[in-house]
């Protein structure tokens, strides 16, 4: 536990079923499914959640990814060990996706609910985010 005895893991999980969109469908079928597993996504469409553009707001990440082209999606709640872009994001700052599945910070300064980066570990290439 490199964070000196803090862990914020699994605290105010909540998660949902969204059917996955077609950029995640394609990691899956080139990586497998547990290369999704912790992406940041957001809504793509109704009930579909994708990795979205650079920049979009992170609504989420994903949790478990199922054969059937769904997913569960952890939308509130800590997220650690969430990939993060080369450039590392700012701790405080709202969370953004870049369009490699991996966070950067947001150029957008407030948003009816924003996740918030907590801790970044450069070394390991993670972060820790705050969801809402």
């Amino acid at each position: 536990m490199p964070r000196g005895g803090i862990s914020f893991e699994g605290i105010g999980f909540q998660g949902a079923t969204f059917k996955a969109g077609n950029k995640i469908k394609d990691l899956v079928a080139a990586n497998g499914r547990d290369s999704v597993v912790d992406l940041p996504v957001v809504i793509s469409e109704a009930g579909t959640v994708d990795l979205g553009n650079d920049g979009d707001t992170v609504f989420g990440f994903i949790d478990a990814y199922e054969n059937d082209g769904y997913c569960t999606v952890q939308f509130r709640g800590f997220r650690t060990d969430v990939p993060i872009s080369d450039t590392a994001p700012t701790v405080g700052k709202i969370a953004a996706v870049d369009d490699t599945g991996k966070i950067k910070d947001s150029a957008e300064t407030a948003k009816l609910r924003a996740p918030i980066i907590i801790e970044v570990d450069e070394t390991e290439g993670v972060a820790t985010v705050f969801l809402g």
